[in-house]
Parts: C-alpha cells; sequence; structure tokens
C-alpha cells in the first residue's frame, strides 16, 4: 500500500486506540501487508460460526459486533474507523467467531494476516507494548460497561456517551461535544477525545433499535430519555 493523506489519517486514529503512544511508523509496517475488503450493508467481516484468525483494521464506515443470547440477537460494541478488530476464538482459540461482525453501511476494512501480525509482535518490542495498551483499554472497556450496565437506563445513556466515551476529568458535556482532537493536544487526552468523537458518530449512525439493543433497553424507552436530554435535563 502507498501512503496518502487517507491513509496516514488512518495510521493516526489507529495510534489513538491505546494509551502508549507509538510511533506511528510502526503502526504502517502493520497495515502495509493488509488487504483492502470492501463490504456492502449488513456483510459480514467476520461471520458467526465461520474461523478466521486475520486482524483487522476499519478503514470507513461502521462495523457491529453482535452475538446471540437465546436466539435474540444484540449488539456487543461498535467500531469506526481506526479500530483494531480480532475474532479471539479464531485468533486465540483456533474456533469459529463466536461474534458477527458486520457493516452497518457501505464500509472498508483492511484485512492483516495474523502471520505478519504475529511476525511484529515477535521482532517490535514497541509494537507489543502498544497491543498490551490496547488490550488493557479493551478490558477496562469491558469491565466498566458491566457495572454501567446494572445502573438505570438514563444512567447508561448517559455515562457510555460521556464518561466511558471520553470524557475528560473536569470536563462538562457540553465541553466536551464542542471540543475536537487538537494537534497541541497531549496523547492520553488525544485518546479519551478521540474516543468521545466515535461515540457521536456512532449515534449519528447507528439505528435506535440497535443503540437499544446494546445498552439492553427497549427503543421506545431509549427515544425517550434522548429527548428527554435534548432538553437540557438529566445530564
Amino acid at each position: 500500500m502507498n501512503t496518502d493523506p487517507e491513509l496516514e489519517q488512518l495510521i493516526h486514529l489507529l495510534a489513538l486506540e491505546a494509551k502508549y503512544q507509538i510511533n506511528e511508523s510502526v503502526l504502517g509496517e502493520l497495515i502495509a501487508e493488509g488487504t483492502l475488503v470492501e463490504l456492502a450493508t449488513y456483510e459480514p467481516m467476520v461471520d458467526a460460526g465461520k474461523f478466521d484468525p486475520n486482524v483487522y483494521v476499519v478503514k470507513r464506515g461502521l462495523i457491529r459486533g453482535t452475538y446471540l443470547d437465546k436466539n435474540i440477537e444484540k449488539t456487543a460494541g461498535f467500531a469506526l474507523p481506526g479500530t483494531l478488530l480480532i475474532s479471539f476464538h479464531s485468533y486465540y482459540g483456533d474456533e469459529p467467531s463466536y461474534y458477527r461482525f458486520e457493516a452497518c453501511c457501505p464500509t472498508e476494512v483492511i484485512r492483516i494476516p495474523k502471520a505478519h501480525f504475529d511476525s511484529m509482535l515477535a521482532s517490535s518490542h514497541e509494537f507489543a507494548l502498544y497491543m498490551i495498551s490496547c488490550h488493557q483499554n479493551q478490558l477496562y472497556y469491558n469491565e466498566y460497561k458491566n457495572q454501567v450496565l446494572s445502573g438505570d437506563a438514563k444512567t447508561r445513556l448517559v455515562q457510555l456517551t460521556c464518561r466511558l466515551s471520553g470524557l475528560i476529568e473536569g470536563y462538562t458535556y457540553d465541553d466536551a461535544v464542542l471540543e475536537d482532537v487538537r494537534p497541541d493536544m497531549d496523547h492520553e487526552s488525544a485518546v479519551k477525545k478521540e474516543l468521545f468523537q466515535r461515540w457521536k458518530e456512532i449515534f449519528r449512525i447507528v439505528p435506535s433499535k440497535i443503540i437499544a439493543s446494546y445498552l439492553g433497553i427497549t427503543e421506545q424507552h431509549l427515544s425517550k430519555i434522548k429527548k428527554e436530554l435534548l432538553r437540557g435535563s438529566g445530564v
């Protein structure tokens, strides 16, 4: 792949996946061996029950992870450009994928061969530290999500879109919405702010019924909460 402004921006977004500040040229090496895959809306990147140990980076669009719970489809999470995705059942467990990763809109992803990914982990200490930080971020997110989802519905929506999604301590909700990631912002703050911006985009693209399934509430309840928040109450 030849380096271009769009690709450089993708690499920059990928660097914001972890608190560990990696040299972006290392991430350029990661995706250099990747293959571009174009997906139509609802087309799977990795389907449930299929074995796919490769690593993916979302380049354009939006990916949703889903799973079945007693024959009810539930949403595990979302991935916007700059997000690295792995089916750990396949990559680590040598088993078919448990999640279905599907496009929510026309989407492009870069498929990176597992062999190349593993080779970089073995040869680059910096890349290994970056991936540890990425996984720490994911583990924190999963733990915090479980904590938040044990609360009431309004708390779930506010906290998942504000605190969890990158609201920096000391900022107000309005500050976080209005301020984008700045070039002069320190890396850790930029990581948090970028996550917040991604969640704003998710809420713009994803239908309410899918957001509701992620939060574990009905679509009608979600609509009521969103209207209340838009009126400026409860935040």
